[in-house]
């Protein structure tokens, strides 16, 4: 949708590090088989930063092989503002809480429904994890949440 030919997902850190590790294995499979997207990961923030960099000068130089170097008199190298402007509101926009539903459904027995009551009541990570770190860490209390506040409704 975007038109970009090359869809690039960065995860950072170890997988096998986290409690959820089988989960996100899960989702960077399905992001990179499913989605098409290339799927690829660093060790840490430090790591990140320098794909960052090398992906950046990839860039550098493929438009500085690609355009010549007055590309400013070329037309249809990059459209007009308005034009611009005018191609993605035609896109279908994404928001932070279809993405954080998406997210959701990559844990097992998580279902379409399921993220969708608790983006009802939570519609970002950030808010869930607000709400989660008000209970102070007991674990309990936690799991007990959703599942209380979604009898309520």
């Amino acid at each position: 949708r975007s038109g970009l030919k090359k869809l690039i997902f960065l995860v950072e850190g170890d997988p096998n590090t986290s409690e959820a590790a089988e989960s996100i294995k899960t989702a960077c499979f399905t992001t990179e088989i499913l989605e098409g997207f290339d799927v690829q990961r660093t060790s840490g923030l430090h790591d990140t930063l320098r794909k960052y960099a090398c992906l950046t000068r990839a860039i550098a130089q493929y438009y500085k092989l690609h355009l010549p170097e007055d590309h400013s008199k070329l037309s249809g190298v990059c459209p007009p503002f308005n034009e611009f402007i005018k191609r993605c509101q035609e896109l279908d926009k994404m928001t932070v809480s279809d993405v954080f539903s998406i997210q959701l459904m990559q844990v097992p027995q998580v279902t379409e429904e399921v993220a969708i009551a608790v983006v009802d009541l939570y519609p970002t990570l950030v808010s869930l994890a607000n709400a989660y770190s008000l209970l102070e860490g007991d674990v309990c209390a936690q799991e007990e949440m959703l599942r209380k506040q979604s009898n309520n409704k």
